[in-house]
């Protein structure tokens, strides 16, 4: 009965992946005239994309819960639709940016500008204005401009997934943000236990006992006032220093709650 779970899992796993990257051309090429059809300038279609993209992520994940892939459990979801929130979330698989978008009504990502090139991505980001990180100055712009619309933005402060066992190491993208805008962070803690669809894991290199459980815990926002009191360069070099130490403890604490 392992190996029958294990390998349907498996299979279940292709299907999933397939369809991701399947809906990931068709559906913004559905979408693209319909958007252009309704009333309204650049801004209107954007928020009827996130709304169409934050939809069509929450129908995913539950197509991947009842494929017996996954489980998951979020605490404290009430916080995350809130409007005009900053987002800091660690990023230990290839999902957390699915279930996050799926959790969020009206959320923005900044996202690799290589994600332009992607099949599977190009054409959400396009449809979204999703911000790429080209240029430091634009998307620090782009990311106030984002926050005073009421969007939910979602950063990633590592830039790129976790390396298991290795120490937590931020860009200092996020604190730049965070110093130079003024929005207070929300954080979100991410455990994925077996760990899977890390940096070092394909796609196919799936747990071998049991389907993977992703926990998203909601913590309350970090007081930025000892920040915000220096330059923003000098701001944002301690920021950067402060959420490594701050997401590994709660890391480690939420690791050991969930063994």
């Amino acid at each position: 009965m392992r190996k029958i779970n294990y390998y349907w899992r498996l299979f279940a796993t292709a299907i999933a992946f397939s369809l991701f990257g399947f809906g990931g051309v068709v559906v913004p090429l559905l979408a693209l005239p319909i958007l252009y059809l309704l009333p309204g300038g650049v801004s209107q279609r954007q928020i009827r994309a996130r709304k169409l993209v934050h939809w069509t992520f929450w129908i995913y994940i539950h197509i991947m819960r009842s494929l017996g892939i996954l489980t998951w459990e979020i605490d404290r979801l009430d916080r995350l639709q809130r409007s005009g929130i900053l987002v800091l979330a660690n990023h230990p698989t290839l999902l957390d940016v699915v279930f996050l978008v799926a959790f969020i009504p009206n959320a923005d990502c900044i996202v690799k500008s290589r994600l332009k090139m992607n099949p599977a991505m190009r054409g959400f980001v396009a449809l979204t204005g999703y911000i790429t990180n080209d240029s430091a100055e634009t998307m620090i712009d782009s990311a106030k401009h984002s926050l005073e619309q009421g969007n939910a933005l979602i950063i990633f402060p590592e830039g790129t997934r976790t390396k298991p066992g290795q120490e937590l190491s931020f860009q200092r993208g996020a604190a730049n943000i965070i110093v130079r805008t003024g929005f207070i962070p929300t954080p979100v803690i991410i455990n994925c236990e077996p760990a899977t669809l890390s940096k070092q894991h394909k796609w196919y290199h799936i747990p071998k006992e049991r389907k993977f459980n992703l926990s998203f815990r909601v913590l309350d926002d970090i007081e930025m006032d000892r920040f915000m009191a220096l330059s923003p360069s000098l701001g944002a070099r301690h920021l950067t220093r402060y959420l490594e130490d701050f997401f590994a403890v709660k890391i480690n604490i939420n690791e050991h709650e969930n063994t």
